[in-house]
């Protein structure tokens, strides 16, 4: 327990056994009234103060006037001792309201993830979730298909957003996707206090560095299988539509009497098929272990499984908003001619990466713009302006997170300019209070292979 905690749990103890003494006092006081009022004191002539004989100036300046002055000194006392004793407790007692609203808020926000979040999102510190059958339209409103939309994992978006950002994005939702605008600013149905309490509970439950870290990583040879079928459209299109063959035949299956003819007929049906669904699947398997292996030594290779990595739902990487389609796996369509194929960093929530060199001059430009994200008001690259909506995130940005010890500690979190390698340490200095510096999502180096990956696409 913290030294300020138990100073606090002190003053108030002695502010119990002042206020017991008092309370203590005035019931010896009243009792003993009480009794001197019980007593029978003869007829109403005695009983009247105006008819009794008063007091002698002698008794009136010396016993009398001693008795008042020293209760009135006594009093004075208690005050000059209790009112310190008060002033020292209250920081306390604020700090003890704060924890408890806190607490109130991140069990009311939980409550109000559970109903409305969660069953898109999963849980907050989870893997993501899945906003299952959403229509995509056209610009015309035209049903185009029935989708499976991968919704991000919250559990690292405080290291990719400021709280504003969150808030932002919370009132006014993502357009052209499942998420909707929760908050009134948006036409949403949560009041603004409502939205802070989802906030204080999505903050009290993200992920450690270290566990963002080893996601990152992980997520890699999904990013490798990625590329694998992306690259053999052929073959995963083949397997695709022999997932689809063994999901009629399984459905047919089961309306055949078992042990017949047909029955036996058709479980051979789908074990071939099985079978040719396998080998395809072990050979794009087989590329995508290449893939990762040369991409050890290949930086614009780590960069595109980086860009591609769908590590939290795709929160770690940046396909979700520079490749149309990445989020439903478009390329899972491809009998659908309405959907076309995703197209690396072809643009979509986001704009194209295609000719970014025209945006960023220089590698070094782009690597600090991803490490930081885009700000309000902010320029950047050549004719780039940040509008505070949580369009950018900061993927590497250091962070400054208070190091007092409360329920939702990173609702404070700052964001500050680049890695925390020393160079930032006047900017946390200039923060209020203790901070640790926190390391973004990515590290330099991954960043720089993305920029490497993002660059190459020009050509």
């Amino acid at each position: 327990m913290d030294t300020p905690v138990i100073a606090a749990s002190t003053q108030r103890q002695i502010g119990y056994v002042i206020a017991g003494i008092v309370l203590l006092a005035m019931a010896v006081y009243w009792l003993f009234n009480w009794l001197e009022g019980r007593h029978e004191t003869g007829a109403e002539i005695e009983l009247a103060a105006n008819r009794k004989e008063a007091m002698s100036d002698e008794e009136m300046e010396t016993k009398r006037l001693d008795l008042s002055l020293t209760g009135g000194l006594v009093t004075l006392t208690i005050i000059a001792l209790a009112l310190p004793l008060y002033w020292l407790g209250e920081p306390g007692r604020q700090e003890g309201l704060v924890d408890f609203t806190d607490t109130q808020s991140v069990a009311q926000g939980s409550n109000l993830y559970e109903a409305n979040c969660a069953q898109c999102h999963g849980s907050v510190n989870g893997d993501g979730g899945l906003a299952a059958d959403f229509s995509l339209v056209d610009t015309s409103g035209v049903f185009v298909e029935q989708v499976d939309w991968v919704a991000p994992s919250l559990g690292a978006v405080l290291d990719r957003f400021t709280y504003s950002e969150v808030k932002y994005i919370l009132n006014y939702g993502r357009p052209n996707s499942p998420m909707p605008a929760w908050g009134g600013p948006g036409g949403g149905a949560m009041t603004d206090q409502q939205i802070d309490k989802v906030i204080a509970y999505i903050s009290s439950e993200q992920k450690s560095s270290e566990e963002i870290a080893k996601g990152v990583e992980t997520g890699l040879s999904g990013a490798a299988l990625f590329k694998a079928r992306q690259d053999n459209a052929a073959a995963y299109g083949e397997a695709l539509a022999l997932a689809d063959q063994i999901h009629d035949l399984e459905d047919g299956l089961a309306e055949l009497e078992p042990g017949s003819d047909g029955a036996t007929n058709m479980a051979n049906q789908i074990a071939v098929l099985t079978a040719i669904k396998k080998d395809l699947e072990g050979d794009l398997q087989a590329t995508a272990d290449e893939i990762l292996a040369a991409s050890e030594t290949d930086q614009v290779l780590l960069g595109e499984l980086l860009f591609n990595n769908p590590a939290a739902g795709g929160a770690y990487g940046c396909a979700r908003c520079h490749s149309a389609g990445y989020s439903y796996n478009a390329n899972a369509y491809p009998d659908n001619p309405l959907i076309d194929p995703i197209v690396n960093g072809g643009g979509g929530f986001a704009p194209s990466l295609v000719g970014v060199r025209d945006q960023f001059e220089t590698s070094i430009e782009m690597v600090n713009f991803i490490t930081t994200g885009s700000e309000n008001g902010i320029a950047y690259g050549a004719f780039g302006q940040g509008d505070g909506g949580g369009q950018m995130p900061g993927f590497g940005g250091c962070w400054a997170e208070s190091d007092a010890v409360g329920v939702v500690p990173r609702i404070q979190l700052d964001r500050i300019t680049g890695h925390c390698d020393g160079s930032n340490v006047i900017s946390l200095e200039a923060h209020d209070g203790e901070v640790i510096p926190r390391d973004g999502i990515l590290s330099q180096a991954q960043i720089e292979a993305i920029v490497a990956y993002e660059r190459s696409l020009d050509s």
